[in-house]
């Protein structure tokens, strides 16, 4: 059986979709926000949008048959050259920011965006723009970088003056510092002994804090250079837990490892500086146990050293924060400025190592650092 379709019976119904799609596109066109103009690839303008009168000033028949270097300033008629020479080539130019001149003489911050308009036949005979005014995003960038500048030189002031006002400090501290031990040597009575050492405890607690203070103006210059050379990690360690035995002879350090002897490359003072400080947290934040337990193991070609306290443990919701500059748990209702974490995780990140902590509430925490294996 042969079936026959009578196209031409159908062309008037076509023809009236054809007529509808069109008058569709005109009114989507018409009352869009964005401007909207087709040329020709000679930039005779074909069609001007309402948007395009608003933007620009030119009615659609002020428009329509002159030049698109109608609206293009002199210094900026090669931005023609480059687009219609993409379009040729069958280019959109997306999201091509530039400015555009209004019939009063403004200058217009755009975004513009031109696709190549084909014929039937798949040639392509012209194209068409949408461009939107970015004026408000511009003064918004402006803003922000201004605000930005304000922001850097207010830090940079900050910094300047934490680093001067701690220099200053440091003097005299070191010269109390040194009274105190004369006097502690000289003092005959053994109440007065007890406060003088107390005095000194607290000299050292106000210089710890200066001292972490001035590494931060570091970091934030640049400055906090490390001195790296070949150590024994372990060593490092056992020398960190005697220095925290003889200050808190109170408390049980468990050291757990089977390495003899492993030399990496590293700042010796700064990883002890790493060291003091989280076996200094195990203990302040955990005031009823006495325990605290490290360990060194090495795994994919790094060094893993862990500090595990006793105490109430950190929600997970704190991780991130706690490495945070000038961050403190209230709940510890510890004494600090926040910084020791954060210094931590500077000092390993330049060493290329990762700090991170593990913890339960109620199980305690552990902190745990890796740092490139480099043999010597």
């Amino acid at each position: 059986m042969n079936i026959l379709f009578n196209f031409g019976a159908h062309q008037p119904m076509i023809k009236a979709l054809l007529n509808e799609r069109n008058a569709i596109l005109a009114a989507i066109v018409a009352n869009s926000d964005d401007t909207i103009i087709s040329k020709t690839l000679d930039g005779i303008i074909m069609s001007w949008n309402p948007a395009a009168e608003k933007m620009f000033g030119y009615l659609e028949t002020e428009a329509i048959g002159k030049h698109i270097s109608l609206i293009i300033p002199p210094d900026r008629l090669e931005e023609e050259t480059f687009i219609i020479s993409q379009i040729k080539a069958g280019q959109k130019v997306a999201h091509f920011e530039t400015v555009r001149l209004t019939k009063f003489g403004t200058l217009i911050p755009i975004s513009v965006t031109v696709s190549p308009v084909v014929a039937e036949d798949g040639k392509i005979i012209g194209a068409s723009k949408i461009a939107r005014n970015i004026s408000e995003q511009i003064l918004l960038q402006q803003e922000k970088a201004r605000l930005y500048e304000q922001v850097k030189t207010l830090s940079e002031r900050q910094n300047e003056f934490i680093g001067l006002a701690s220099h200053e400090l440091k003097t005299p501290l070191t010269s109390l510092n040194g009274y105190l031990q004369i006097l502690e040597k000289t003092s005959g009575d053994q109440k007065s002994k007890h406060i003088i050492s107390r005095a000194a405890q607290q000299v050292k607690k106000i210089t710890a804090l200066i001292d972490d203070l001035l590494d931060i103006t570091k970091i934030q210059a640049g400055k906090l250079l490390l001195t790296t050379e070949a150590n024994n990690i372990k060593r490092i360690i056992e020398d960190s837990i005697e220095l925290m035995v003889h200050v808190h002879p109170e408390h049980e350090f468990k050291f757990r490892t089977d390495i003899d002897a492993l030399s990496i490359m590293l700042d010796a003072q700064r990883i002890e500086q790493v060291l003091v400080n989280l076996l200094t947290n195990a203990i302040r934040y955990s005031p009823s146990s006495k325990l605290v337990e490290i360990s060194l193991e090495v795994n994919d070609n790094q060094v893993i050293i862990s500090v595990r306290d006793q105490g109430p443990g950190i929600p997970e919701d704190k991780f991130e924060l706690i490495f945070s500059r000038f961050y403190r748990m209230q709940e510890s209702g510890t004494q600090g400025l926040g910084l020791g974490l954060f210094l931590c995780s500077e000092i390993i990140q330049r060493h290329g190592g990762k700090i991170w902590v593990e913890s339960k509430l109620g199980e305690g925490s552990t902190f745990r650092f890796t740092l490139p294996l480099q043999a010597n």
